[in-house]
């Protein structure tokens, strides 16, 4: 494993979910900089962490792992991840626009 990919797609998931360095860090109760050298690829999360970091991000280890997951799963983990941090109000303006834009789709 590369430890610069483990990096790079908790950088990815973290900035999907709008969360700084520090708010992911105070989440899971670990230092910051910690976070800092993870994404970076300088260092290597324990399996607690690694844990802990899926959960608060919401997606699997085998995501963060990089393992073959196939484009379209990843784009509804994706958008799973994105609809499950909105409140009800959005959700529904959400559920209007898609039912607006449906016409449009090639289905």
């Amino acid at each position: 494993m590369k430890l610069d990919n483990l990096g790079i797609e908790i950088k990815k998931n973290r900035k999907l979910l709008k969360l700084t360095q520090e708010q992911l860090a105070e989440l899971i109760d670990v230092n910051p900089h910690y976070i800092y050298e993870i994404e970076k690829g300088l260092k290597i999360p324990s399996l607690s962490v690694l844990i802990a970091i899926s959960e608060q991000l919401h997606v699997s280890i085998d995501t963060l792992l990089g393992s073959n997951v196939q484009n379209s799963d990843k784009d509804n983990d994706d958008l799973d991840r994105l609809i499950k941090n909105l409140n009800n109000t959005q959700r529904i303006n959400l559920a209007n626009v898609i039912r607006s834009l449906y016409p449009y789709l090639k289905l």
